[in-house]
């Protein structure tokens, strides 16, 4: 209520200035006879969808936005009765990069997929920077066309990202905000015409991205919440817009907190984190966000008045949840399985698009007996190897030995968040691995950076690693154990390094004869490339000073690409079998 208050003194306030008053009450033309009582126009997002068309990880393929298509679809209707104008259907961002069905296409089926849909606006995600976002959005900020079924389609979805700079302007690449013009319906079918205001925010930083595909190209993303606030302030007090929601690719609760007590905007749709966020406000400000990968999708009403005089007036967010899909219900193992549940031409396009990549899908190469697991963010430390305070996993060495390998060195690293993704025995004795599930597991095509160090450069960049910023970079490794402790503050102090059995660095001294000495070390180009300045220490990764010098000996080689290759080597002469380290390399002294 206080909210409320807060916004009817802003609105009033405004109307001194202008001649347009506040736009959450205003009369309906009188052309639209609409009877007196409460209507709501559903609102449904999905978020950090990353080319999840079908999941066909687990060996039965799962077709998430099919599912998700029925569901938008049993609001809009079918045939003569669908209408757009029912729901507000908006994607939060990160849509392409994560599986082989996108990847290899650079995105393609999801953005045929979001088209056909009807979605009416996404947001920007840091990930739709990884293969150059100017090559992911048409001219007029749109996603981008296509061709499908031998007819070529204009795309329509609008981009939405009020902060995208380039050369220090704004990018006509991405649109502030859009108005869209929807009904809402009353319990006993009567609608009524609304229009709402979606505007789009960016709320990450360049560490999100490939430093190569935007710092290098000029581009900026800068926080500035006042500016969001401002246009939502413009748009209701010109009487553009019935109600207001913020898209943003950033974490929902921390947004709407960011936008203040004065803010005018009524629902915040949020994602990036990969966490989902139900039935919370701040300042009386509604939020939500779902879940990745396809799993869930968020839902709310805008609940709208219509007063004895026709006077609409916005009244509240309601009945706001995540969804989860339904495991059982969008899988179609044999003709006709779950039609009810799923959306045909979203079924067509996802079947066309493993049909594309069938090949890689069933392509053997060898065949693992461990369980690879993550723990992608410590969002389950319970994945991790133990002693290893969080920071191994045997996906997370299995994916350092292979960037070790491709680079021929000894150590090897990959970041906390390039390992995302688990290829679990499910309680089988071994388990096959294809071409598809090491695309899946190396999405991005980074190049591997190589570099020559002496062991003393090597202590500067394990120092860096136990800042709070460098373990987010350098948080997974092979080739080198490091004894460490866990700080209070997150951070970590190094007790000792043991390379083979023997301890050549401990407590700040060097055993005799290592400082000089020197070694191969590997990296993806993610870990090469981002400077991630630790606020604590100030220590910046200390691989971008090197990439300008002769320690950096080459970054020449694609990441998934040289895996398979690497693995198929191996795979032929140990009989197909594939091994995988089960040590922590991170260790917790006792």
């Amino acid at each position: 209520m206080k909210r409320i208050i807060l916004r009817q003194l802003v609105c009033c306030a405004s109307a001194l200035f202008l001649v347009a008053g506040c736009s959450s009450s205003r009369h309906i033309q009188r052309s639209q006879v609409v009877p007196q009582g409460t209507y709501s126009l559903p609102v449904m997002e999905t978020t950090d969808v990353h080319g999840t068309l079908v999941n066909t990880s687990t060996g039965t393929n799962h077709y998430r936005l099919a599912y998700i298509a029925d569901k938008a679809n049993d609001i809009r209707g079918r045939g003569a009765d669908y209408d757009t104008q029912k729901l507000l259907l908006l994607d939060g961002g990160d849509i392409y990069q994560g599986t082989v069905l996108s990847n290899i296409r650079r995105g393609q089926p999801m953005y045929v997929a979001f088209d056909k849909m009807d979605y009416d606006a996404v947001a920007l995600g840091n990930h739709e920077f990884d293969w150059g976002f100017e090559t992911m959005v048409d001219n007029d900020a749109t996603l981008l066309g296509y061709e499908f079924d031998g007819k070529r389609s204009d795309n329509t979805v609008p981009v939405l990202c009020a902060n995208l700079y380039r050369h220090g302007k704004r990018t006509h690449t991405t649109r502030d905000y859009i108005v869209l013009d929807k009904q809402a319906t009353s319990a006993d079918g009567h609608r009524v015409k609304v229009r709402v205001g979606v505007i789009g925010m960016a709320h990450y930083q360049a560490k999100s991205m490939f430093v190569h595909q935007f710092v290098d190209k000029g581009y900026e993303i800068p926080i500035d919440y006042s500016r969001i606030n401002a246009i939502a302030d413009s748009l209701e007090r010109s009487g553009s817009c019935d109600a207001t929601v913020l898209l943003v690719h950033g974490q929902a609760d921390e947004a709407a907190e960011a936008l203040g007590q004065q803010s005018v905007i009524d629902l915040v749709l949020g994602g990036h984190s990969h966490k989902n966020m139900c039935d919370s406000t701040a300042w009386g400000l509604p939020y939500l966000q779902g879940k990745a990968y396809g799993m869930s999708y968020s839902y709310a009403e805008l609940t709208f008045q219509v007063d004895a005089m026709g006077k609409l007036t916005f009244a509240h967010v309601g009945n706001c949840r995540n969804l989860e899909v339904d495991g059982k219900k969008d899988t179609r193992n044999v003709a006709g399985e779950n039609a009810d549940d799923l959306e045909a031409d979203i079924l067509a396009l996802s079947d066309s698009a493993i049909l594309h990549v069938k090949p890689m899908l069933e392509k053997v190469i060898g065949h693992i007996n461990v369980d690879l697991v993550r723990n992608y963010n410590n969002i389950d430390d319970s994945l991790a190897l133990p002693h290893s305070g969080g920071r191994a996993s045997t996906m997370g060495n299995w994916m350092s030995d292979l960037v070790r390998r491709i680079g021929d060195a000894e150590i090897g690293f990959v970041n906390n968040g390039g390992v995302r993704t688990s290829f679990p025995l499910d309680g089988a004795p071994t388990r096959n691995i294809t071409v598809s599930n090491v695309y899946e597991m190396f999405p991005f095509d980074n190049l591997i950076y190589v570099y020559e160090l002496t062991y003393a450069d090597f202590l500067k960049l394990m120092e860096y690693s136990m800042t709070k910023s460098g373990a987010m970079l350098l948080s997974r490794m092979v080739g080198i154990d490091c004894y460490l402790t866990v700080n209070d503050d997150e951070s970590y102090t190094l007790r000792s390094l043991v390379k083979d059995g023997t301890t050549i660095y401990a407590d700040g001294q060097w055993a005799e004869g290592w400082t000089d000495r020197t070694i191969r070390v590997a990296v993806s180009q993610f870990v090469a490339t981002g400077d991630r300045v630790d606020k604590a220490t100030g220590l910046h990764n200390p691989l971008v000073k090197w990439n300008n010098t002769p320690r950096l000996k080459s970054k020449d080689s694609v990441d998934n690409e040289n895996a398979v290759r690497v693995l198929t080597e191996e795979a032929k002469r140990n009989g197909g079998l594939i091994s995988v380290d089960t040590a922590p390399h991170f260790i917790v002294a006792q």
